[in-house]
């Protein structure tokens, strides 16, 4: 590479994003791929980023967090900005906020997100089998100053044979033939 046309202006232009001097080094230790990116490309990635609103002070933080954020084509960065939208049901607001603080979302593996969030909607698919079951039972009371109170805990933390023994004061079987008529 020529120093002069190909890793200067990368350098100009990562300065002028506003990764300062002492921050050149560990970034491009991290991210030194960045040298075989055509200036162009990151002008427009930074460009997008900020037609999405993304302010100046925004994109450094991020870029300085995920060092290899500029390496993402903008429509691998539309397309994880949308996922997490999507899955997440966050307001644009919300979904800014949080990549700006976590960067590394939009530039790791999203199978570690979509595991999480199938344990999240699996134990939320499991409390709503578990209420109605109760409701239909006549057992669905949450509140902590009346008999027979239900804690959201033992709602959810409790294997289905402990959760129809001690809470439900049904059998396993009753409880499985309940959900076949979900």
């Amino acid at each position: 590479m020529d120093f002069e046309k190909d890793i200067k202006q990368i350098l100009l232009f990562l300065k002028d994003l506003g990764i300062e001097d002492n921050q050149l080094g560990p970034f491009l230790t991290k991210n030194y791929a960045i040298f075989s990116e055509d200036l162009e490309n990151l002008k427009t990635r930074v460009a997008y980023l900020q037609s999405k609103n993304f302010n100046k002070a925004d994109i450094t933080q991020m870029v300085r967090n995920a060092p290899f954020l500029l390496n993402f084509s903008v429509e691998r960065l539309d397309n994880r900005l949308g996922f997490f939208q999507k899955e997440l049901e966050l307001s644009v607001k919300k979904i800014r906020d949080l990549v700006v603080r976590l960067p590394r979302l939009l530039t790791g593996s999203l199978e570690p997100v979509k595991e999480n969030m199938k344990v999240f909607n699996t134990r939320l698919f499991k409390v709503k089998e578990r209420h109605m079951f109760l409701a239909y039972l006549g057992r669905a009371q949450y509140d902590p100053a009346k008999p027979n109170y239900i804690s959201l805990d033992k709602l959810v933390s409790m294997p289905d044979e402990v959760f129809c023994e001690e809470i439900a004061k049904a059998s396993v079987q009753d409880f499985e033939k309940f959900l076949k008529t979900l």
